[in-house]
C-alpha cells in the first residue's frame, strides 16, 4: 500500500522576495519558486513536468463538515462535534485518500484538460473562433 503523502504550502511575508526577484525555496519535501504577486512573469521549463492538485482533502474541512453532519442530523449520534478528536480526523483522512480510487475522474479531467488546451492552442494559432 503506497502511504498519501502530504502537501507543504510555505507561506512567506513580502518581505522574503529580495527586490521583487524571484526566490528559490528549498524545503525537506519540495522545490519552490516564489514570485511576488502582479509581477506577471511565468517560470516556464518545457522539460519540466508539471503537478496541478485537483483536489485536496484538508483535515479541517472535515472538522468543520463533522459539525455540519451531526448538527444536521440529531439520530445520527449521541457525540457532540467536539468529542470527534483530531486523532479521529487524522486515521481517517488517511483512511480515505489509502482506499479511494479516483482513477475514473483523474481520466476525465485528463481529457478534458486535453481538449481545453487543443482550443487553446486553435484560438492562438487562429484556427478556430
Amino acid at each position: 500500500m503506497t502511504e498519501p503523502f502530504v502537501t507543504l504550502v510555505v507561506r512567506l511575508p513580502a518581505a522574503a522576495l529580495v527586490g521583487g526577484a524571484p526566490v528559490l525555496v528549498i524545503t525537506a519535501e519540495a522545490v519552490v519558486i516564489v514570485m511576488p504577486a502582479g509581477q506577471g512573469a511565468v517560470l516556464f521549463d518545457p522539460d519540466v513536468s508539471r503537478e496541478h492538485v485537483l483536489l485536496r482533502l484538508t483535515e479541517q474541512e472535515v472538522r468543520q463538515e463533522i459539525r455540519t453532519v451531526i448538527e444536521a442530523d440529531g439520530t445520527l449520534t449521541r457525540l457532540s462535534p467536539e468529542m470527534v478528536g483530531a486523532a479521529d480526523i487524522h486515521a481517517a483522512c488517511r483512511a480515505m485518500a489509502s482506499n479511494t480510487d479516483l482513477g475514473e475522474e483523474r481520466g476525465t479531467a485528463r481529457f478534458r484538460a486535453a481538449l481545453a488546451a487543443i482550443r487553446t492552442a486553435e484560438r492562438r494559432l487562429g484556427g478556430a473562433p
